[in-house]
């Protein structure tokens, strides 16, 4: 099985904004009574899979029956407690991919609605980020054990922070709170957009922007996310720029000819630029939502930022992909670097890992993001 390195280290990593290791959550918290109550998956199998948002390669675009760069992969290992030896995996959406499913399942397709029906949420996820996670399956009446979803009660509380000061203004504009109030107001709005509960609480806010119905509930969940990404996004820059400044620094170990030496040069040099064109691309659609909030707050422009909205959940999916891929590679430059005073690695495995990382960013059109920002 190709890269089983990495497979193995996957195995071991606990959920990122790319993988979902639904095992780990199994090995950690499977004795807890939170966890037998409210699984993920009702079937115990799809339970313990590991599911990764997977950039399609070429060979593999037949698979899909619509024309996406990536697609939701399920990973079920042949050995519980490794990945070396391999394992099967599907796609979700492929031609056939449930009856396929239950056949990898045991064969028996017992009563497996709701189980699809998570499974084709997860699919049209741009990110598997704990936060937006958590946020769509309450969305769609789903209640996991907080145990799967692994973003502290801290973080949390700091996103609705971010959120509050984001929308500040808008209390005003949207609400017309005077100073007094604005204190519970913002918390009223930061509490309706950051739940499902938007139609009611957000009506004020629907009639300023001319929105109904389905198209507002999107546009809003979708506003969401970009509030995420955009809190996210600092945090994941700095860890970018500090992976692109620490590539020069790892030490090499084992065998390394002239050929591979060479290449190795080649990868450090194409990541920094590829690591820059990523910054750029994710700050110019970034941009796009600064710069209809800022119309609207400021100029009382509720036309441009209602186009954004209506454009929301195309751009979210985009960004999604994009930060997804951003965080993936930071989170594992830190599981395998844990301590950033030792950078030791095996000169093969190095070259395999940034060959990795520099397919990820390169098959991310960072340009074609920019382009359409």
């Amino acid at each position: 099985m190709r890269g089983l390195r990495s497979l193995e280290a996957l195995y071991r990593t606990a959920s990122t904004s790319r993988v979902l290791n639904l095992f780990q959550v199994y090995e950690e918290n499977h004795e807890e009574d939170d966890y037998a109550r409210h699984p993920f998956f009702q079937d115990p199998t799809l339970n313990r899979a590991i599911f990764v948002k997977h950039r399609l390669r070429s060979d593999e675009t037949y698979l899909m029956p619509r024309s996406s760069p990536v697609a939701t992969k399920i990973i079920f290992p042949f050995d519980k407690k490794t990945l070396r030896a391999g394992g099967q995996s599907i796609l979700i959406g492929q031609s056939g991919y449930q009856a396929t499913l239950i056949e990898m399942l045991g064969g028996e397709q017992g009563d497996m609605e709701e189980d699809f029906r998570l499974l084709g949420v997860l699919a049209r996820l741009p990110s598997l980020d704990p936060f937006l996670l958590k946020e769509t399956l309450t969305r769609h009446n789903f209640s996991p054990a907080d145990c799967y979803f692994a973003m502290s009660t801290a973080d949390i509380e700091r996103m609705r922070t971010f959120a509050g000061e984001q929308i500040q203004q808008l209390i005003t504009l949207a609400f017309g709170g005077s100073n007094n109030h604005m204190g519970q107001s913002i918390k009223r709005m930061v509490d309706a957009i950051l739940t499902k509960d938007t139609e009611s609480r957000l009506d004020p806010l629907r009639v300023t922007l001319g929105l109904d119905g389905q198209q507002f509930e999107d546009s809003i969940f979708s506003w969401k996310g970009f509030l995420y990404f955009k809190w996210q996004f600092r945090g994941s820059m700095v860890k970018l720029q500090s992976l692109a400044g620490a590539l020069d620094r790892v030490s090499l170990e084992g065998a390394m000819d002239r050929v591979l030496d060479a290449s190795i040069s080649n990868q450090r040099i194409a990541l920094k630029k590829a690591i820059q064109k990523a910054a750029r691309g994710c700050v110019a659609i970034l941009g796009l939502y600064d710069d209809a909030f800022n119309d609207l707050v400021e100029h009382g422009n509720a036309a441009a930022f209602r186009k954004f909205l209506l454009e929301a959940p195309r751009l979210f999916i985009e960004l999604g992909h994009s930060m997804g891929v951003i965080s993936h590679i930071t989170s594992f430059w830190d599981y395998r670097f844990p301590n950033p005073n030792r950078l030791h690695m095996q000169a093969s495995e190095f070259h395999e890992m940034l060959n990795e990382f520099l397919t990820s960013l390169t098959e991310t059109s960072y340009d074609e993001l920019s382009r359409r920002a």
